[in-house]
């Protein structure tokens, strides 16, 4: 085999190399003897059927397979002699196709991208500023109730008390929309927890001042982005059969309480929610500093970037992005209507490819240089803590990821990164900062304090999602 460098510029490297017909057609009569062994044909014996029926039969698969062969093996020997890491599958095309005979030489074209040379930083020299979660009596206490108002009991009330706001209402309803009946909009022995917000809002304040035993119509105005399309900006009415009524009941956080969660009494509860608010936190914080890391990473790391590879990441973005169910504005409907990026969002999914390919191949050098691997028992407890999660479907998950290898590369792959990012935390300075809870939220938030001490701020009510009535 000949071949020659036609292209060496940044990553980019290009070769021309030749197969010579002689080594093909020698590679296709090697391939037609060893088949013959094995083929069998009516009207001849075992290993008896001549070259030429073999051809007529068999010759495409024959000489696709051999010329494959061949051109792997010219494509390693470049690689290897000339010492290159290609980034990806390199590329082969015929440029003689046109005469594309037997008795002709093959010249084909190879182009890739390698890796870039990467220098790693000296990590010593980086300042990471881990900072921890000071728990005191008063956090602890807030998860302490916001446990017993989660556990709420309700008492039931008399027939003639009238419900407020808070109050659980068992009752069956039935919702029509011009006199119809529509799908999920029926439902028996239903409860609803008055300004709980977890269904439709005008049914739970229709709901307010009703007795056991009544039946009352409430008008229902559908929110435009309710889950149903069909429902958006509906008016329906719900015929609600009042069963019972029960107000809740305040909750004594005591032994008996703690036993009711799982506890031994009300000092191993303590106990067990400060571990599992440490351990949490912890975990946050770890979040944080390999937030900062990545950043000090990219910013200590300038190298040239395979072209290919930021392609490659920048569609797989896009393609995310259009696959979205749940399109986050106007412009971005229209966007996955037209399969078409408005000008600033292919600007930012390019940036946010570059970025990560830059990250990424930084963190696999530091990988392949310090040679951190994955091992098979640390492989193993991720696929069984993973498979852990289907409840009676554990073997299949297993066999399914056992039996995939790429499946198992995607299991793998945050397990290296975790490794990887570890490795290097542990060669790093960390400046250890102690903050209470809410100023460990908000660092973790991005979030910095407003100086304005006269101003009073407002809490934020969380958002839940509204059930489909049914």
């Amino acid at each position: 085999m000949s071949y020659k460098e036609t292209l060496n510029k940044g990553l980019k490297r290009e070769f021309e190399f030749t197969i010579e017909s002689s080594i093909l057609n020698k590679g296709v009569e090697d391939k037609v003897s060893e088949v013959r062994k094995t083929i069998k044909m009516d009207g001849f014996r075992p290993g008896k059927v001549p070259n030429n029926i073999i051809m007529q039969k068999h010759g495409e698969a024959i000489n696709a397979e051999v010329l494959s062969q061949l051109i792997n093996q010219n494509v390693a020997k470049i690689i290897d002699e000339k010492k290159l890491r290609p980034v990806s599958q390199p590329k082969v095309d015929l440029k003689n196709e046109k005469d594309d005979k037997p008795d002709v030489d093959k010249l084909f074209t190879l182009s890739f991208e390698i890796f870039p040379e990467i220098k790693i930083a000296d990590f010593s020299k980086i300042e990471i500023k881990s900072k921890k979660v000071k728990l005191g009596k008063a956090e602890i206490d807030k998860r302490m109730d916001l446990i017993a108002s989660s556990n709420k009991t309700y008492k039931e009330q008399p027939d003639n008390y009238k419900s407020k706001n808070e109050d659980s209402v068992m009752l069956d309803y039935e919702g029509t929309i011009d006199g119809k009946n529509f799908d999920g909009g029926k439902a028996e022995n239903q409860t609803i927890v008055i300004g709980d917000n977890r269904y439709l809002k005008d049914l739970e304040e229709g709901l307010v001042g009703v007795k056991k035993g009544d039946v009352k119509k409430v008008k229902v105005k559908f929110p435009a982005d309710y889950s149903a399309k069909e429902l958006q900006n509906a008016d329906a009415v719900f015929e609600c059969n009042v069963k019972k009524i029960s107000s809740p009941q305040e909750t004594k956080v005591d032994d008996a309480f703690a036993k009711s969660v799982g506890a031994s009494d009300l000092k191993d509860l303590r106990a067990k929610i400060e571990e599992q608010m440490s351990n949490e936190y912890s975990d946050l914080s770890k979040n944080m500093n390999k937030r900062e890391l990545f950043e000090k990473l990219t910013a200590s790391h300038s190298f040239d970037l395979p072209e290919d590879l930021v392609e490659t990441e920048f569609k797989n973005l896009q393609e995310n992005y259009f696959n979205s169910q749940n399109p986050v504005s106007e412009e971005h409907k229209k966007e996955i209507k037209d399969r078409k990026l408005s000008t600033e969002n292919e600007k930012k999914l390019k940036k946010d490819a570059t970025e990560r390919i830059h990250l990424g191949l930084i963190l696999q050098e530091v990988g392949k240089v310090n040679e951190i691997t994955v091992t098979p028992e640390e492989m193993n407890k991720a696929l069984f803590d993973y498979a852990s999660n289907f409840k009676g479907q554990e073997q299949k998950v297993i066999d399914y990821y056992r039996n995939n290898k790429e499946a198992a590369m995607q299991l793998q792959a945050p397990l290296y990164e975790n490794k990887i990012v570890d490795f290097i935390l542990s060669k790093v300075k960390l400046k250890e900062e102690e903050q209470d809870l809410d100023s460990f939220i908000k660092s973790y938030n991005n979030v910095k304090e407003t100086k304005s001490p006269t101003k009073k701020k407002k809490t934020a009510k969380k958002k839940v999602a509204k059930k489909k009535a049914k």
